[in-house]
């Protein structure tokens, strides 16, 4: 009777829930000097061991194209762990999660903002493909950064419980006419010619089965969705992820953004809506190009 009544109650949050409260906990920060609260939240995450890889100045890099409004907004990217390789090479979606994406924004009335992505999200869709002791990493690492961010802003914020989404999180494509090194080498210019530029690529695996991540970023689409929508930073850069199978074939895959829309329509614009439209069509087109069609 427990379990039914369980599960009852689970079908009715997934209805229920918001999905903005749901995939992104967000927290007001006590400090009021934004480099400064930057500063705090990386050394505390250093502090507690959480390795942060770097700090993108989101808003720097905005306001020198001429946007100088744009509010100060700071992305600290980190929590790579140790295990990351054999947790990606086993849910390379969860490359979404690890690494993490910490969005430091200032609201128009000053006040400081941190937001983090809930990773139950996630793990409820692709964490039974991991063994228990490497859900507790990403679940110990996640816990520790709410927990620096609750000591700054004296809010306590449980993540929800999510149910495993119907629908993929993440969209896949195979490319079999090339070698991984080669298509990595087409597929990063191809995203540069469509202004998707690559920040970095983080290399998980650079032995067979490989691994990479492209950082990618299109500062014109940021400053449009993150004015309105500062926690989608959560997702910035954008992780382009691409990893060899046993077969030699290379799939390529990311954030499923029709997902995203479907999920988020009613905090999207139409203007919005259409930035991640093209957002989409510009990735897929610098996926046939690297493949060659």
């Amino acid at each position: 009777m427990k379990v039914l009544l369980s599960f009852l109650l689970l079908i009715l949050f997934s209805f229920a829930m918001d999905p903005m409260r749901a995939m992104y906990l967000t927290y007001p920060l006590k400090g009021k000097d934004f480099k400064q609260t930057v500063d705090s939240i990386r050394n505390r995450m250093e502090e507690r061991g959480i390795k942060v890889i770097r700090v993108l100045p989101i808003s720097d890099a905005i306001r020198a194209r001429g946007s100088a409004d744009f509010p100060n907004y700071y992305v600290i990217f980190g929590c790579e762990v140790p295990q990351m390789k054999e947790i990606l090479l086993k849910a390379p979606a969860l490359s979404n999660v690890i690494p993490c994406s910490i969005a430091v924004h200032q609201a128009k009335d000053g006040k400081l903002y941190a937001t983090v992505i809930n990773e139950n999200m996630f793990l409820s869709k692709y964490g039974r493909r991991l063994t228990k002791e490497e859900r507790m990493v990403i679940k110990g690492v996640y816990r520790d950064v709410r927990g620096i961010l609750t000591q700054m802003s004296g809010v306590a914020i449980k993540p929800m419980r999510i149910p495993p989404s119907k629908e993929e999180l993440v969209y896949n494509e195979e490319v079999k006419s090339l070698a991984y090194d080669d298509f990595k080498m087409l597929f990063k210019s191809s995203l540069d010619g469509v202004n998707m530029n690559v920040l970095d690529i983080l290399e998980v695996s650079t032995e067979s089965p490989k691994f990479s991540i492209f950082l990618a970023c299109n500062l014109s689409y940021g400053e449009a969705i993150l004015r309105d929508i500062p926690q989608f930073g959560t997702l910035a850069p954008c992780r382009v992820y691409t990893y060899e199978r046993q077969d030699g074939s290379v799939v390529v895959g990311y954030i499923n953004i029709p997902f995203l829309l479907k999920s988020y329509s009613k905090y999207l614009k139409e203007d919005k809506a259409e930035i991640f439209q093209k957002a989409d069509k510009d990735i897929k087109s610098a996926i046939k190009e690297a493949k060659g069609e």
